[in-house]
């Protein structure tokens, strides 16, 4: 939705209202603010600008040939037209560039002869092989010699950039569309007919294969856009989508402590730890397991308790403190030391977390986490009113 409100017209109020969410720095910030931070390294004010209507209802649509099927579109392309252009596009070294060859007849003033044309239309975060395909097209139409009465053939082999031209959407590519139709009105004007044909690749035709020799040609290696276009809205969220993609990993800076306790990310052990736990016994493992705790270390550092040393005097009150170390607690920690012989001390072992040295197969053990909660439970420590 942040990229779509960029590329609405200046004249849209939900346009300006993107000024106000960006600046925003109160404490509370929406979730639509942390979009906007979020892809705040991207142009926004670069994109284009997506109309609801590319072209009125009432405008004639192009005659288009997209059928399925090799041999058709070869047909349709070889039928005697009185002029063939051809146009395609290449994406590769970062870089989209576009060409094409127009061919023009002997019975054409100026013919016969041949006239390629290649250039560099993008950085490929920003451009795209349709949108390549779409500004091609529009710049062979622009080039087409001065007709009359002709018939004009366009082959392309991107068949969505064709279906666009046929039925034009609210979508990438506008500006590219509306050229084509204008250099298609002039051409009709002066009574030519168009018709935009879809090859596909494999057909192997001729003109075609001289188009993707150049659109390769203003991809190589160390090739520079010579003019600035605008930035395409799909090419810009795919990457905006894949920059922020979610991996399966807490953030870094959210939960520390649980991670310390727990290398697993939450799932079926989780369920596993809490399902069959009373309310009690599950607001004292969450305690332990996050470590927001009814501990002085915790209630301390937010300010409830006057100091995070524990009763005993002997260190801070944590919770493995409280757990492993408290002189006071000794006498019921009796059916916890009696779980392991080798994990005492180890807070994933009695909390029921992962830890680093542990295995694929590895699942919590019980009787230590029902255990653990009953230390917790007969101390009195971590009791809440309920």
């Amino acid at each position: 939705m942040w990229t779509d409100l960029h590329t609405l017209p200046t004249t849209n109020p939900l346009r300006s209202s993107t000024f106000p969410i960006l600046w925003y720095r109160g404490y509370n910030r929406s979730p639509f603010y942390e979009v906007a931070v979020a892809l705040n390294e991207i142009p926004m004010e670069e994109l284009e600008t997506i109309n609801p209507f590319t072209l009125a209802p009432w405008v004639e649509r192009v005659q288009t040939i997209a059928d399925e099927g090799n041999s058709l579109g070869a047909t349709q392309a070889d039928l005697g037209w009185a002029v063939r252009a051809a146009v395609s596009s290449s994406a590769r070294n970062g870089v989209v560039g576009v060409g094409g060859v127009i061919e023009i007849p002997a019975s054409v003033r100026g013919g016969p002869k041949l006239e390629r044309f290649s250039f560099t239309l993008g950085m490929r975060t920003e451009q795209n092989p349709f949108s390549g395909q779409l500004a091609a097209m529009a710049y062979a139409l622009r080039h087409v010699p001065d007709l009359e009465y002709r018939s004009v053939a366009l082959l392309a082999s991107n068949k969505a950039a064709v279906l666009t031209v046929r039925n034009p959407r609210q979508q990438s590519g506008q500006e590219y569309v509306k050229c084509i139709y204008d250099s298609i009105n002039v051409l009709r004007v002066k009574g030519n007919v168009v018709a935009v044909i879809w090859m596909p690749t494999s057909a192997e035709h001729r003109l075609l294969k001289m188009a993707k020799k150049e659109a390769r040609s203003a991809s190589q290696d160390g090739a520079v856009p010579a003019q600035k276009f605008p930035q395409m809205r799909s090419t810009t969220l795919n990457i905006a989508r894949s920059s922020q993609r979610a991996s399966k990993r807490l953030p870094d800076n959210v939960g520390k402590f649980s991670k310390k306790v727990d290398a697993a990310l939450p799932g079926k052990h989780t369920r596993l730890l809490y399902d069959g736990l009373s309310r009690r016994e599950a607001s004292v493992l969450s305690q332990l397991r996050t470590g927001m705790a009814r501990l002085n270390g915790y209630l301390f550092r937010i300010s409830v308790a006057a100091s995070q040393q524990c009763a005993c005097g002997q260190a801070i009150e944590t919770v493995e403190h409280f757990l492993f170390r408290c002189r006071k607690w000794t006498a019921h920690r009796t059916e916890m030391l009696q779980c392991t012989k080798i994990l005492r001390g180890n807070l994933s072992f009695y909390l029921g977390g992962k830890s680093p040295s542990d295995d694929a197969k590895w699942t919590p053990n019980m009787q230590a986490v029902h255990a653990t909660i009953r230390f917790a439970m007969a101390t009195g420590r971590l009791d809440t009113q309920y």
